[in-house]
């Protein structure tokens, strides 16, 4: 009598074994699927992997996973209201694994930001800061609902503020100003001050400032009045007309020294910290080059354009754009769109060593560098606006620091690292802000931020 039942005792293990080989084999399958989807994904094949995703779906309903990466496939096609529909799924069937569920919810918000609705992204996002007590996971909060340190406006009024740039104290800010009938350029202190006016060309507009080693002197552009407004552009263009040139003006005595005739077609100059060199874009070669011009060995007062030494750094077919240097001088970062994507890349000032800084699918803008050459500040519109990103110079560590209504460009670190400017027209005119890099927005800042 014992034998039989020893028999089926063991038929019965037997059986369950199998039960968990075909279970393992089962769910290997289904992520060797959704692991063949998201190569397709990677691949930019979309469209194959909105179709495979929903067919899955169709089978494995309560699949988190496959609803995340539909979710995200919709968002790609620019079906937002169906992505939505997806991450709501996802969050719910993530119920019991709470990282998963934060990551389901910021995605919802992600996607509610894209096309507007801040009440909804909010409301979501305070779920999300109300369920956890992670530092990292606030600061993510934080960078969806507005900008990540201490801000203030600067200037104000119905005029158009651009180009800020700070002097070598980090005392003063120059910029560029519509409050006249064009363009000129103003120096006022962090509290939003205005010190002076630097330029009067009634005839021409001035903008992109630029301080020099000898603080008295401002290098910027001009084009004249006549040839278009000037607007406050992204990314320059080798295919369109650039109507400028460069001078130089004394802040004190306004004597004023013509570098580049208007007919050279150059801008958005920038200087060195460690010396009078100027990098910048041009096209007279036929499309957007970067080159450098050596005022190191010049009397800023006794100026004689032809004999200032200039060199080509960049070479190539694509448009190449809005340098800046590295503290050290000798190497500069820029935006170039070689895969038809704008990027960030470096290259040493004697056209060696290029690198791609940040390779991904979004275009990055208005690069500038922290004084410690740590941080690159830079521009890209992610979430349905344009905002402002930090990196580390290695490419490595993206995180956003500004959100909110309206755009946010042309960022500048101060040179003693504290302060970041930038320009925004969440006011409906574009004017220039002030955050404070020492000062983080708290927790409770944050709270009553989402209850706005």
């Amino acid at each position: 009598m014992i034998r039989p039942k020893r028999k089926v005792a063991l038929n019965a293990f037997c059986i369950f074994n199998l039960y968990i080989l075909l279970t393992i084999s089962m769910l290997a399958c289904r992520n060797d699927s959704l692991k063949k989807i998201e190569v397709l994904m990677q691949s930019e094949m979309h469209h194959e992997a909105k179709e495979q995703l929903e067919d899955y779906i169709k089978s494995e309903p309560n699949n988190a996973q496959a609803r995340m990466l539909l979710g995200k496939t919709y968002n790609v096609l620019g079906q937002h209201h169906d992505a939505v529909d997806q991450f709501k799924k996802a969050s719910l069937l993530y119920s019991s694994v709470p990282k998963e569920r934060i990551t389901a919810r910021f995605a919802l918000a992600r996607t509610y930001l894209i096309f507007g609705d801040r009440k909804s992204a909010f409301a979501v996002l305070n779920l999300i800061q109300k369920g956890t007590s992670d530092e990292k996971t606030l600061r993510k909060v934080i960078q969806l609902v507005g900008d990540s340190y201490v801000t203030k406006q600067l200037t104000f009024g119905n005029s158009d503020n651009y180009s800020p740039v700070f002097s070598s104290d980090s005392k003063q800010i120059a910029f560029s100003s519509f409050r006249t009938d064009n363009s000129e350029i103003y120096l006022m202190n962090l509290d939003g001050q205005i010190k002076q006016r630097v330029t009067y060309t009634t005839d021409y507009n001035d903008t992109s400032p630029t301080f020099l080693s000898n603080p008295n002197y401002i290098f910027y552009s001009s084009e004249p009045k006549s040839s278009r407004e000037v607007k406050v552009v992204i990314q320059s263009s080798g295919s369109t007309p650039i109507y400028t040139g460069f001078n130089i003006t004394h802040i004190h005595s306004k004597v004023t020294h013509p570098i580049l005739p208007i007919s050279f077609g150059a801008r958005v100059p920038r200087s060195s910290p460690t010396g009078n060199r100027i990098v910048y874009e041009t096209n007279t070669d036929g499309n957007l080059e970067i080159y450098l011009m050596d005022l190191s060995a010049t009397d800023l007062s006794q100026l004689n354009p032809a004999d200032i030494p200039k060199k080509r750094i960049t070479n190539n077919d694509i448009d190449d754009g809005s340098p800046t240097f590295f503290p050290s001088g000798k190497r500069i970062v820029f935006v170039s769109s070689r895969n038809e994507v704008h990027q960030l890349y470096t290259i040493d000032i004697d056209g060696k060593n290029e690198k791609h800084l940040n390779p991904s699918q979004y275009d990055t803008y208005n690069p500038t560098v922290s004084p410690d050459g740590k941080t690159i500040a830079f521009v890209s519109a992610r979430d349905g606006d344009w905002e402002i990103y930090l990196v580390d110079s290695n490419g490595k560590n993206e995180r956003q620091i500004t959100s909110g209504i309206g755009r946010s460009i042309q960022p500048a670190f101060s040179p003693d690292g504290r302060y970041l400017a930038f320009v925004s027209d969440r006011s409906d005119t574009f004017h220039i802000y002030l955050m404070d890099l020492d000062k983080p927005v708290t927790r409770e800042e944050l709270v009553k931020l989402l209850q706005q």
